[in-house]
């Protein structure tokens, strides 16, 4: 439980680092690009305006409108210079408007109506005149602007608004406008169309979307920038609040991270493993390619990039276009025309260094502005280089020792490693990957100058960049499978000898000429060979000594104990005064418990050599469990357990000898009423599973049992405190006398359970 709760702390370190780190950035990228452009920054204060209709926006889209709409009271041009008042032919220009008011009078958003010399020319309004007042307004629309051909007078929810403050109109940045952008300022005038023109425009407090089916000619329209300015401005908002929130949790999470750095570390030590197993050169690559293809290009840098391409370029050498456009009065459609090529470049000039200094250090300003955008556009991509980065780079360079050891080049080196053949093997493998790797570039090369446009290279390149490193690899190939074929052929003339020794074969040694690289490896083996041929032997003598002196001392003691049993027996017969009497039923009981011992010594020893005494036959496995327990009722009555049996009445039949198998339960049930909890319970179970019986003792031990514990072991003991009891070879008669019958005996253990499982075929 411990270790899992460790694991989970360095998962949770290691990913609130990573996460916290990620959201900080993205949202760092996203704040430090709205602060570094004017717009954006108009942009955050708009959007966190009480009422929208106080925002610069909404005050340039109605400066915007106006100036719009006086000019199609004055006749100018609306599709060309929309800030230009002058009259002119009311032909083109005036079919232009109409077409337009078509399609703004459907948007009632902005209701309007534009007079000349007091004659109504456009209006989307029935109620809308020149002399409407803030009070008169329709009911939704709470904002009123009149032009009056001089200047601007405009109302929110009844109050007017101060248009013009000093009279003069200026601003800090055209970005910026502080103020209204709108005829009638003593440094802005109105020609005299304009001045002929009376506009009056009602505002919607809260705008809505407007379509019209057009389907007799081009389907549907609509005009409806109000109703998207306020809804980008409520989106820019949330947008706004969720990149805090964002760093909010990042924030916390670096937190987080910082309470669990310690344990983020034992995560970066398991990553640094797995990225070790990675080829130092690969990891390289993955970089290279995760920066190439995750991160901004230099072309995004706009002007900066075109003037570092570009500062040494003749003009002869330019190659580019421009693109124009011509309207036609007859078909009233806008026609392209042919681009007209105006400067471009040669790929083939140099880029000067001091240039491209020059121009870096003087545009490091405006180089940050346009590159910070690009970054924040690119969040996911930058998130997954970092990450990449310090995965493969920083991690793996903090926690593995001299990375570049495990590659092509440490293949090439091999410094580590001792043996020849493992020399010769690597730096082919390294040579190998080396001609390989480089092929790769060029053919990543040669697929960049394809997708560039840029065609083929020169048949002499070609000769040199293709064919000439394919025949250096084929002849690398060609020598490198000569090499190792000799040492593969050596490889399964090893595996073979090997297999005859797991068979045991130890006579044949194997013989490798001199000069091949396994030939050193061939007679160490042919050593090992010699070495475990009489070490077998020695071991095989050894065992059969030590069962002849167990077996040779055990029956040689059977005759003193036997005296020693008679004349105890004789002794308790005698009317003796205590302690004597007691000091003899003492003597006999320790006599009795030593020639069992030694009988179990006995049996163990011949079972181990094979040479016990089995009579297989056919018996019925419940009967042969029900008969031990009514002999051991006594010991289970005077025990002080509980014993819970479940024996099918139908009868198992098994191939076992009957008088083997009755002592292996009565071990396995006495050790369970020695040993186990006292007032708990024993189970004897008996079941058949496909085509085995299986029948289990389970008990509670009253001493704690220690894992990775062998129970069937000669004189183990599962409580190592007691010196009374047994002779610690109860459950080692009871495997040995199981597999002597052609049974298995499982012992397992799950804390203070004890379960031992007898496990039978049934017989056919």
């Amino acid at each position: 439980m411990d270790t899992k709760w460790k694991k989970s702390r360095a998962a949770a370190g290691f990913l609130a680092f990573l996460l916290g780190i990620s959201m900080l950035l993205e949202g760092a990228l996203y704040f430090g690009t709205a602060l570094t452009s004017s717009g954006s920054r108009r942009w955050i204060s708009d959007s966190f305006q009480a009422d929208w209709r106080d925002t610069t926006e909404f005050q340039g889209f109605i400066s915007a409108r106006l100036v719009q709409l006086i000019t199609m009271g004055a006749g100018g041009d609306v599709f060309g210079d929309i800030n230009g008042y002058d009259g002119g032919d009311w032909g083109l220009r005036d079919t232009k408007v109409r077409s337009l008011h078509n399609v703004m009078k459907e948007d009632l958003n902005i209701l309007y109506r534009i007079e000349r010399e007091g004659k109504e020319l456009y209006s989307n309004s029935d109620t809308l005149t020149s002399s409407t007042t803030a009070a008169q307004l329709p009911d939704g629309y709470g904002f009123l602007l009149q032009f009056d051909g001089a200047k601007v007078r405009a109302w929110r929810d009844g109050v007017e608004l101060d248009i013009y403050g000093d009279g003069y109109y200026r601003y800090q940045n055209i970005d910026e406008p502080y103020q209204w952008y709108v005829p009638g300022y003593k440094n802005f005038t109105i020609d005299e169309a304009g001045s002929k023109v009376r506009v009056t425009m009602a505002v919607i407090d809260e705008p809505h979307i407007f379509i019209r089916g057009d389907y007799g000619n081009s389907g549907t329209k609509e005009y409806n920038e109000l109703y998207y300015l306020k809804q980008n401005l409520q989106i820019y908002r949330e947008t706004i609040l969720a990149h805090a929130a964002c760093m909010g949790v990042g924030g916390a999470l670096f937190l987080v991270y910082i309470l669990l750095r310690k344990d983020k570390q034992r995560a970066d030590r398991l990553l640094a493993r797995g990225t070790g197993r990675i080829w130092f050169e690969a990891k390289l690559v993955l970089a290279f390619l995760l920066v190439f293809f995750c991160m901004p290009r230099t072309q995004y840098l706009g002007d900066v990039w075109q003037d570092l391409v570009y500062s040494d370029t003749p003009q002869s050498t330019a190659s580019g276009s421009t693109s124009a456009a011509t309207y036609d009065p007859e078909t009233g459609e806008w026609a392209s025309v042919e681009p007209v090529y105006e400067y471009g470049y040669s790929f083939e000039q140099a880029i000067g260094i001091g240039t491209a200094v020059t121009t870096l250090s003087e545009s490091r300003g405006w180089l940050l502005r346009e590159y910070l955008p690009q970054l924040a556009d690119h969040a996911p991509g930058l998130l997954a280089v970092l990450s990449g980065l310090y995965l493969l780079i920083i991690n793996d360079w903090r926690y593995n020792k001299k990375p570049w050891r495990h590659g092509v080049l440490g293949m090439l080196a091999a410094r580590e490693l001792s043996r020849p053949i493992q020399k010769q093997m690597s730096r082919l493998a390294g040579l190998t990957g080396l001609t390989f790797g480089a092929l790769g570039l060029m053919a990543g090369y040669l697929f960049l100058v394809i997708v560039s446009n840029e065609g083929w290279p020169d048949p002499l390149w070609w000769y040199f960049l293709v064919l000439g490193p394919c025949m250096s690899a084929l002849l690398l190939l060609v020598w490198a499978l000569g090499r190792q074929k000799n040492i593969w052929t050596d490889l399964g003339a090893l595996a073979n000898h090997t297999a005859r020794l797991r068979a045991g074969e130890m006579d044949r040694p194997l013989d490798l000429p001199p000069d091949h690289g396994l030939y050193q490896l061939a007679d160490d083996l042919n050593h090992i060979q010699q070495g475990l041929h009489q070490a077998v032997e020695e071991r095989t003598r050894s065992e059969r000594m030590k069962v002849e002196l167990v077996t040779n001392v055990s029956h040689d003691l059977k005759t003193p104990l036997t005296s020693i049993l008679s004349y105890t027996e004789l002794l308790a017969q005698e009317p003796l005064n205590p302690p004597a009497s007691e000091y003899v039923a003492i003597l006999e009981e320790k006599a009795h418990r030593l020639r069992a011992m030694v009988q179990d010594v006995f049996e163990v020893s011949k079972a181990a050599t094979g040479q016990l005494p089995v009579k297989l036959e056919r018996l019925d496995l419940g009967r042969l469990l029900r008969q031990t327990l009514a002999d051991m009722d006594q010991a289970i009555q005077n025990s002080g357990l509980v014993l819970r049996p479940s024996i099918p009445d139908e009868g198992i039949p098994i191939t076992a000898d009957s008088d083997r198998l009755y002592r292996v339960f009565q071990n396995l049930l006495s050790n369970a009423l020695a040993y186990s909890l006292p007032g708990s319970r024993v189970y004897l179970t008996l079941t058949v599973e496909g085509e085995q019986a299986r029948a289990s003792v389970q008990n509670t031990s009253a001493a704690e049992l220690k894992p990775g514990v062998d129970y069937t072991a000669r004189f183990v003991r599962g409580d190592e405190s007691r010196t009374d009891g047994g002779s610690g070879l109860g459950l080692s008669i009871a495997d040995s006398f199981t597999q002597a019958c052609g049974g298995v005996l499982e012992i397992t253990t799950e804390a203070d359970l004890f379960t031992a499982t007898v496990i039978f075929p049934l017989a056919r």
